[in-house]
């Protein structure tokens, strides 16, 4: 490889990561899907084969592609998309800092009024997508949750400090006071796991037969629910490793590719942050696919050795904010920050 094309090649990753400010929390992979031809210059996938993104070099949302690259939606008025969350034919985009829905076709099916959620530990990115039919959104600094027909479900309030998204028929809103379950209509409902735990004590109760003054007990058969999971709303999910095609991208719990595959190694995520390689030098990316330290550290002055670690970690891998990238010519470990500081490793 030519040093034109290395350069070339890191240029073009960086502007393409570049573009998750407008893509949402997530890079939305092109090199792990098959972009179809058509005459525009940066084509991106979505979370649906059946659509394409198309950018300006600058990330500004142009138009939405079909299969055969035609526009079937103009994007033009909107300074932000999260295609990553195309759910159930709807995408959030975003105007001048406020937040709407439209449909592939293009139509603004939610008006574009609404706050970008920002800080919320349940959200990745500005918007929250789809959830059977419902949207978590934030109107006024307050949460509050709609249908995909703009009916407000969940009033408005400032008392809601988060709402999860709906997992089945029920989600729960974190309040000042603790959290409440909802149902679909937004009705307050019991903590599914509760009410089938008392349920069971009941049903065990009615079906005790009493011994009297036998020496043989015959035991009823137990009746044993298992309670409906209680729904996981943590924003601990963190993008895993995987390679394609020969190259090394991130996928989530799906497998959908959320990082692109471009890399010739890439290490798990720790900290926030994730080590790849490219050119035999290694970077770091953050979980919205920035490359946030740059290609700045070389393979070759590496000494892994056998079992080799940092306090057990391997080599670009951050633990205790440090991550070994070098060895000194002594062999003493060298480490960064998570700035790409170098400091001691001690």
């Amino acid at each position: 490889m030519t040093l034109n094309n290395t350069r070339n090649l890191k240029s073009h990753l960086i502007k393409s990561l570049s573009l998750c400010a407008v893509l949402g929390a997530t890079t939305v992979p092109a090199y792990a899907c098959q972009v179809p031809k058509s005459y525009y210059s940066n084509v991106f996938c979505t979370a649906s084969s059946d659509y394409f993104l198309a950018l300006k070099d600058s990330g500004q949302p142009v138009a939405l592609l079909d299969k055969k690259g035609r526009r079937i939606a103009d994007l033009s008025r909107y300074n932000g998309i999260d295609v990553s969350k195309l759910k159930d034919g709807l995408i959030p985009v975003q105007r001048l800092g406020r937040v709407g829905y439209i449909n592939t076709s293009g139509r603004e099916v939610i008006p574009v009024v609404y706050d970008t959620i920002n800080g919320d530990r349940q959200t990745k990115g500005w918007s929250r997508a789809v959830s059977n039919n419902r949207i978590v959104v934030k109107k006024g600094g307050n949460f509050g949750v709609i249908d995909t027909s703009n009916r407000v479900i969940v009033p408005f309030s400032a008392n809601n400090q988060s709402i999860s998204d709906f997992n089945g028929n029920l989600a729960t809103i974190t309040t000042r006071n603790g959290t409440q379950w909802v149902d679909i209509n937004g009705r307050p409902t019991a903590n599914p796991a509760q009410t089938v735990s008392n349920r069971n004590v009941t049903q065990t109760a009615s079906t005790a037969k009493p011994v009297i003054n036998t020496t043989t007990v015959i035991q009823s058969p137990s009746i044993t629910q298992t309670p409906a999971p209680s729904p996981s709303f943590s924003n601990t999910e963190v993008w895993q490793p995987e390679q394609r095609d020969g190259k090394w991208g991130y996928v989530n719990y799906s497998g959908v590719p959320m990082i692109k595959f471009l890399f010739q190694q890439a290490m798990p995520f720790s900290e926030g942050l994730a080590g790849v390689k490219m050119d035999n030098k290694w970077g770091f990316v953050n979980l919205a696919g920035e490359l946030v330290i740059p290609f700045n550290f070389e393979e070759s002055k590496l000494r892994r050795g056998r079992g080799a670690t940092y306090k057990g970690a391997q080599p670009f891998v951050f633990t205790g904010g440090k991550a070994w990238v070098a060895n000194a010519p002594n062999g003493a470990q060298m480490c960064i920050d998570n700035k790409g500081n170098f400091v001691s490793c001690s």
